[in-house]
């Protein structure tokens, strides 16, 4: 909840930017947060994690907080000397001071970033709130105002900059931590070595998912990017955005119970159930509901967005499946094997998504091939995840089955709807849409898993008091 506070307010300062900036604002902003999102794994090499799995040990956190320091200027000096090729690669020359600006990003992050990591190792979830909530905050509303103020791309990338450094001072008051001149080179060395994997894994990911953005901004231009932006930004909140967060509840917690086969896999299953039960109906109803959505939240500027959108929607679909089976990769010590298939899907995804849009110039046939070759690799990772934890597929099915019934349902329900309302109408096919399609995925759950939907009341009904709830033995 303190998490999506915050996403809240930076969906809502979206949803202004959007009237307020043109397609190309968004896509000059973007050749910068694509460059500097794809080298932020690089910003402590993996410490961050490697803290959590080897768990607490003082002498290690002064170490890792003086390694992402170290790292995070070397990492400033290089984008910085090397904005020019940026402009280059993309053929706009935009793109150059925009990346230099946003280059600060990382010595800001590496002063709280061991902060950020202790309260997530001591899953102190509750605490980042402020960080999180303030971050947000003061992000969308200097961006906003500054657009209000004409600065056009420019008010994307300082506010950006504003929301780091509103955040890291959050993250020094509320974590008591403070770092000392500390640095053991025996203990820096193991925690690199851990982390190297951590590092090649999320390098990998980083690469496949901003592969899209690269190569739209490379060959389509500003504008285009602009519009793929904004198509992503509620698939990734509603969606990436939770899978992402319970990931970082959910590793601390198998890194807990690593040698625990049988807690694992326990752990897996349940955690797939919940997952499944969330993100299967959030992404077929995004991808129903897309053109009325679209017209409503953006305006009809907007609306070559909706098509890129539903595939983006399931492509959050296959992407939730990957990161559950990837924590247990890691949680068993083999965060290599995410290396070896990230490194297979990139050999195969970036040659497909280059002829693609070469061939159909097109940001809608490309959005739906990388649907299609993250579910086939999604696929892969799961039946390897159940191999590791000795689980039957019809396990995986069987839990992920009411969640998947439930949501076809569903889409009968709001197609019928839809159809039979006009498409002049967006505000009244949004709202039928939603309506019919939350009713029906609710009420299937409630006639065919009753006792499901009972035991999940219970479960987030404990939470919220602060209790431990008891699954349910099936």
């Amino acid at each position: 909840m303190s998490y999506y506070s915050g996403k809240l307010l930076i969906f809502l300062s979206t949803v202004i930017l959007a009237r307020l900036l043109s397609q190309e604002d968004f896509g000059v902003a973007g050749y910068a947060l694509v460059v500097i999102s794809s080298l932020d794994i690089l910003s402590d090499l993996g410490v961050g994690p490697a803290l959590i799995y080897h768990q607490k040990d003082e002498r290690a956190t002064h170490t890792a907080f003086w390694l992402g320091v170290g790292i995070s200027f070397v990492l400033f000096a290089g984008v910085f000397l090397g904005a020019p090729l940026i402009g280059s690669f993309f053929n706009d020359p935009r793109a150059t001071p925009v990346t230099r600006a946003l280059a600060f990003t990382f010595p800001i992050v590496s002063i709280g970033h061991i902060h950020d990591i202790l309260l997530r190792r001591e899953m102190m979830f509750g605490k980042k709130f402020i960080p999180d909530t303030v971050k947000s905050f003061g992000k969308g509303l200097i961006t906003v105002i500054l657009a209000l103020l004409g600065y056009g791309s420019w008010s994307l990338i300082y506010g950006q900059l504003a929301g780091e450094v509103l955040a890291v001072i959050a993250l020094w008051i509320v974590m008591p931590w403070r770092p000392q001149f500390v640095f053991v080179g025996d203990i820096a060395k193991k925690l690199l070595k851990y982390g190297f994997n951590i590092v090649s894994i999320n390098a990998l990911a980083i690469l496949l998912n901003n592969a899209i953005y690269f190569l739209i901004g490379r060959f389509m231009g500003a504008a285009a990017l602009g519009l793929f932006t904004i198509a992503f930004r509620i698939p990734d909140i509603l969606i990436g955005q939770f899978y992402s967060l319970v990931s970082k509840a959910i590793f601390p917690f198998y890194a807990k119970i690593q040698d625990n086969i049988d807690g694992l896999r326990r752990g897996y299953l349940e955690s797939s159930r919940y997952i499944t039960l969330i993100v299967l109906p959030i992404g077929v109803g995004i991808a129903l509901v897309a053109h009325p959505l679209v017209e409503i939240v953006f305006g009809a500027d907007w609306m070559g967005a909706a098509p890129v959108m539903q595939a983006v929607a399931f492509f959050m679909i296959m992407g939730s499946l990957t990161y559950n089976a990837g924590d247990v990769y890691k949680a068993r010590g083999r965060p290599d094997i995410l290396t070896k298939l990230s490194l297979v899907e990139a050999v195969f995804l970036i040659p497909i998504l280059y002829f693609t849009l070469t061939s159909s110039d097109s940001i809608v046939v490309v959005s739906w091939v990388n649907m299609v070759v993250a579910l086939v690799f999604s696929a892969v990772s799961v039946v390897i995840a159940c191999r590791i934890l000795e689980v039957e597929y019809l396990e995986i099915l069987k839990v992920a089955s009411p969640a998947i019934i439930s949501s076809v349902l569903m889409s009968v329900a709001v197609l019928a709807v839809m159809s039979q309302i006009d498409d002049s109408l967006a505000l009244v096919e949004l709202i039928s849409g939603v309506a019919v399609g939350g009713l029906t995925y609710v009420g299937s759950l409630w006639i065919f898993q009753r006792a499901l939907v009972l035991q999940s009341i219970n479960i987030l009904r404990s939470a919220v008091a602060g209790k431990n709830a008891r699954p349910a033995d099936n």
